[in-house]
């Protein structure tokens, strides 16, 4: 893996880091996400520090380069995140239609 590639890991994990807590301190963020984003940064943060790990990994999975291993674990974990996303914004519009209904069968 290049040294800019795993320069770039670590820049990026401090920008997030630093994003996270200014929403956290602004409150405009709930700690579970938080704790997500948090904990995907220290990802970054490893595969920056210790390059062997992509190395291997993409040795056990026949990627050519360890970037692309990278690069592929940042969109399977962005997309199943989506997905869970997707799963708690059904459930919330399903609770406020509920929600609506009862008020509008009060009225």
């Amino acid at each position: 893996m290049s040294i800019t590639l795993r320069v770039l890991l670590i820049v990026s994990a401090a920008v997030v880091l630093l994003f996270v807590v200014r929403k956290l301190k602004k409150s405009q963020m709930q700690a579970l996400d938080s704790l997500f984003w948090l904990l995907f940064s220290l990802s970054f943060v490893i595969l920056g520090i210790f390059p062997e790990i992509a190395i291997a990994c993409s040795a056990l999975f026949g990627f050519v380069s360890p970037s692309n291993l990278v690069f592929l674990y940042v969109i399977a974990v962005l997309v199943v995140r989506d997905f869970c996303n997707s799963l708690r914004l059904a459930k919330l519009e399903e609770r406020l239609n509920s929600l609506a209904q009862a008020v509008a069968l009060d009225k």
